[in-house]
């Protein structure tokens, strides 16, 4: 179990992190300063300890998602292809948070420890709150990215009427399975992280951790997106609208929500709601 910023775990980080940057920008997942944002959380996620290989598995299993039926996924809405290259924002809203507090640990209690609310109950916060952060990223990613493929009509999750794929807080059963996945990957790979750092690790709490952070996580953004995030549709080409351009279109109709957050804030806030209740539950699964 290395300790935080030591010259072996930088070394390591900044190898990581700049190859990660520059494989997304080739492989155009990341545009240019999405890829200097994530060399830098990358860097400092890396250098702080194992965990910080979470921040590279959510990447590269949501770059993967997002991938996925791209063409399709564009023909039914036209922010697909927004998420599919990430900017700076995009890069922040889904690391940030989970950074910080890798920082706090490695400032206040030196390298990564194992998770006992009894023994260790500070360290442990942290740690659930990291792995909440980004069970929620990866499981909201999943949901959005795969759910939209779903077969079944999706449903809002304020009143349960059924919208077009795409809506901002429209849910599938498909959709939630997959939150549940992005959770779970999190867990396991956390557990997995853990291991390799010799600490003592619980693969099923880890995983039911994860699990249960992914799925709410996802319910918390899909809530705000359905209520303060606009969402509106083109009845002619049958797709959502980019936000802004609904006034340019004759045949455009409001499905939900107001214009008050963007879809970045809308996952800011979700990550930081999710993340502070995982840390909450934490004790219930890791004792």
């Amino acid at each position: 179990n290395m300790q935080p910023f030591e010259p072996t775990a930088m070394l390591r980080a900044f190898a990581i992190a700049f190859f990660i940057a520059h494989r997304g920008v080739k492989r155009k997942s990341l545009t240019p300063h999405g890829a200097v944002a994530a060399s830098v959380v990358g860097f400092l996620s890396i250098s702080c300890g194992l965990r910080g290989f979470l921040l590279l598995l959510f990447y590269l299993v949501a770059t993967k998602a997002t991938k996925y039926k791209s063409v399709m996924k564009a023909s039914l809405d036209e922010t697909a292809d927004d998420s599919a290259c990430r900017g700076p924002s995009q890069v922040m809203a889904c690391s940030a948070l989970g950074v910080m507090f890798q920082i706090i640990h490695a400032v206040y209690f030196g390298k990564e420890q194992s998770i006992d609310f009894i023994e260790k109950p500070n360290q442990s916060f942290l740690a659930c709150a990291l792995i909440a952060h980004h069970a929620t990223s990866l499981g909201d990613t999943l949901a959005s990215e795969l759910g939209i493929l779903a077969k079944s009509q999706p449903i809002l999750i304020t009143s349960w009427k059924k919208v077009p794929p795409g809506t901002n807080g429209g849910v599938t059963a498909v959709g939630m399975g997959f939150s549940a996945l992005g959770g779970l990957i999190i867990g396991a790979g956390a557990a997995i992280m853990d291991m390799l750092s010799g600490l003592s690790v619980n693969l099923v709490s880890f995983a039911l951790f994860g699990l249960v952070c992914g799925t709410l996580g996802s319910v918390i953004d899909s809530a705000f997106g359905a209520t303060l995030q606009v969402t509106h549709f083109d009845r002619d080409k049958k797709l959502i609208i980019q936000p802004g351009k609904e006034s340019s279109r004759a045949d455009s109709l409001k499905i939900s929500g107001r214009d008050v957050l963007s879809n970045v804030q809308v996952n800011i806030i979700s990550i930081f709601l999710s993340s502070t209740i995982g840390a909450m539950i934490g004790p219930s699964f890791f004792k």
